[in-house]
């Protein structure tokens, strides 16, 4: 008896405190409901998307005086699992799910361009300081604009950014391809990058 009531003790306490996973109905609901100023939505928003890869949102103008807004995400740590042919396509590939995404949640706000930026910390090589031996880096930043984006999702109203895609499934294939052509690559430092 007191092993089956551990189990499950054990069972609830373990399933509870999982994160729930968000959806494009909570995202939709979140984005309809709150029309507040950009900033305070993505400070809402982008936490929820992004969970504890999120790092910074900044807003501003670009060279046009146009507003430009500058989302920064990524690891908080210096592993991959991913092997060095794979670390390129599978960074980009996440970078356009990260992007569609937070697309799809700032959609209904105003801005010209989106700027995303994907940072990784790097064991320093030779670095005897043990709090200078790990340095976080920008390693890839795209840019897209905002009427592009709405074109987007005008072309792609039902589908969904929230849920994982499944590798070689054909519809995230034809969507990664189509947003990698909007996006404009300011940064890739990706090759400068050395897996082990």
């Amino acid at each position: 008896m007191k092993l089956v009531l551990n189990f499950l003790v054990t069972t609830v306490l373990l399933f509870g405190c999982q994160p729930k996973e968000i959806t494009k109905e909570d995202i939709t609901s979140l984005r309809d409901g709150n029309h507040e100023s950009l900033a305070s939505y993505a400070n809402i928003v982008l936490p929820k998307i992004l969970g504890q890869e999120f790092k910074r949102f900044e807003s501003g103008v670009d060279k046009d005086q146009k507003s430009e807004i500058n989302i920064t995400y990524g690891s908080n740590s210096a592993l991959t699992f991913n092997d060095a042919s794979d670390y390129r396509k599978t960074g980009t590939e996440y970078h356009s799910l990260v992007l569609l995404r937070v697309g799809y949640s700032l959609a209904l706000h105003h801005f010209h361009r989106l700027s995303l930026s994907l940072t990784k910390p790097f064991f320093i090589q030779g670095e005897n300081n043990p709090d200078t031996e790990i340095q976080e880096a920008e390693i890839y930043r795209t840019t897209i604009s905002k009427p592009e984006l709405d074109q987007f999702w005008e072309s792609h109203p039902n589908f969904d950014p929230y849920k994982a895609p499944k590798i070689g499934e054909k519809e995230w294939e034809t969507v990664t391809t189509e947003i990698q052509k909007l996006w404009k690559v300011e940064l890739d430092e990706f090759s400068r990058v050395k897996l082990e």
